[in-house]
């Protein structure tokens, strides 16, 4: 095995929760890309951040956009996580979703969502991360959903 994948595995250790982030195209594209690279930064003023890899297929919508969301998935969402982490174009066809008051694509029902306007992007190794800082947000009581060993888990209680 390669140090990459052994590396990877390594990172894969780290028990993280799930989040679908959304922005909409110069084009009028709806994006949304499954990611677990999210951490929050600063609460004074309210900044998150994500990270893309630079082979996403959806990398220059969301170093164009001026705003996206986190979605932050519930337990229940697992089939949402599997079908953003597919690199193909209209990944919102068919898929229930609101729109934000900045058009950016909100995904109903989720643990929590995050509305950033885009802050900073950092050029880093093979990903770019994205700082922004959170206009709006909200959050639910549902049970997260989490990513543990490469694959999806469930919390103990």
């Amino acid at each position: 095995m390669d140090e990459m994948k052994k590396f990877r595995q390594c990172l894969g250790k780290f028990t993280t929760g799930v989040t679908i982030v959304t922005c909409t195209a110069s084009d009028g594209e709806r994006c949304g890309i499954t990611a677990n690279s999210f951490s929050s930064v600063s609460l004074e003023p309210p900044l998150i951040l994500w990270n893309i890899a630079k082979v996403s297929r959806s990398m220059q919508a969301y170093l164009d956009a001026t705003h996206f969301a986190v979605n932050i998935l519930s337990a229940g969402q697992q089939a949402l996580s599997n079908r953003f982490a597919r690199s193909e174009a209209n990944l919102f066809d068919g898929v229930e979703h609101l729109v934000s008051a900045d058009g950016v694509p909100l995904i109903p029902d989720t643990l929590a969502c995050l509305e950033c306007r885009t802050a900073q992007i950092h050029d880093c190794g093979d990903h770019y991360i994205i700082i922004g800082e959170v206009e709006r947000f909200h959050a639910s009581e549902a049970e997260p959903l989490v990513f543990s060993n490469g694959s999806y888990a469930a919390l103990a209680r």
